[in-house]
């Protein structure tokens, strides 16, 4: 679950604190999560189904909405194409996410599968807006965001399929929850976030999606309009350093042409690191022999 190179430099009480953090920063989706889950399991119960089916759906599947979806589909008898089509349609958005996690996710180690699979809208915020706490693992941070998330997800769809079979529960409102939940991540995010462009971008792409296209259909292709659009601006702007980052100052960077920062700031950023890595080793053993010497 560590990071490459990280040996077994985290001792149980930073693994403890960094969990502690990862169960506060996660309580936004555990106010979401309890309360939606309970409606999905509710609504599988109203199906039919006893509420294993919950158990085995949310740890296996761990789809959200696409779980809604199944249980309306499960109702109406659908087959496995109509299953796979409307998975695929509706779940089609996490590609976005996952092209924009390759770097955070690419020293992850053996987590990485994982973090693959259960990643959802709200983890997504979660991971894309939270800093990983200082000398902490990144992996296991990530790690615990996530599986936090989907203990979440799994308790409330079990909890509401048991109370459904025990109770009758009248479930209107209950849909609200995931968008009450987007709009705290969100504002979450913008209070958190450095530039204020993105919001702007998909606020503009939303709003023409949903007056050109159907609001069955607005939320794919929105994305999708964001997406290029954020895209053609970087293409057109050109990175821009950031001249008070000590790396410009070793390196020259900032003298030289835009079209090359991005490539060559994330090499320079690379070869910092690596010499403070290696060079942490030699002053400890410095300050080991002065402090021989003093004594």
């Amino acid at each position: 679950m560590q990071e490459k190179n990280t040996g077994s430099r985290y001792t149980p009480d930073q693994h403890e604190k960094l969990f502690i953090t990862s169960l506060k920063t996660t309580i936004p989706v555990f106010l979401g999560y309890i309360p939606l889950g309970m409606a999905f399991g509710l609504l599988l119960d109203q199906a039919g189904y006893p509420w294993v089916y919950a158990l085995i759906m949310s740890i296996f599947i761990y789809a959200g909405a696409g779980q809604f979806v199944a249980v309306a589909l499960l109702a109406a008898g659908a087959g496995l194409a109509e299953f796979a089509v409307a998975t695929l349609l509706l779940n089609l958005r996490h590609s976005f996410y996952g092209l924009s996690l390759l770097t955070k996710f690419s020293d992850v180690g053996k987590v990485k599968p994982y973090l693959i699979f259960a990643l959802t809208d709200e983890t997504y915020a979660l991971l894309t807006t939270t800093e990983v706490p200082k000398g902490g693992s990144k992996a296991r941070f990530y790690f615990y965001i996530t599986a936090l998330d989907h203990l979440y997800w799994i308790t409330g769809s079990v909890l509401g399929a048991v109370l459904g079979s025990m109770l009758t529960v009248n479930l209107e409102g209950l849909d609200f929850v995931l968008a009450a939940l987007f709009v705290v991540l969100t504002i979450e995010q913008y209070f958190h976030s450095k530039t204020r462009l993105p919001f702007q971008v998909a606020l503009g792409t939303g709003t023409l999606s949903l007056v050109l296209f159907s609001p069955d259909n607005m939320l794919l292709l929105s994305i999708i309009l964001g997406t290029l659009a954020l895209i053609g601006h970087e293409k057109i702007s050109g990175a821009k350093p950031d001249l008070k980052n000590p790396v410009f100052k070793k390196t020259g960077l900032s003298a030289r042409p835009a079209e090359n920062l991005k490539f060559e700031t994330e090499k320079a950023i690379e070869q910092e690191i690596e010499k403070e890595q290696k060079q942490n080793p030699e002053e400890e053993k410095n300050q080991k022999q002065n402090k021989e010497k003093r004594s």
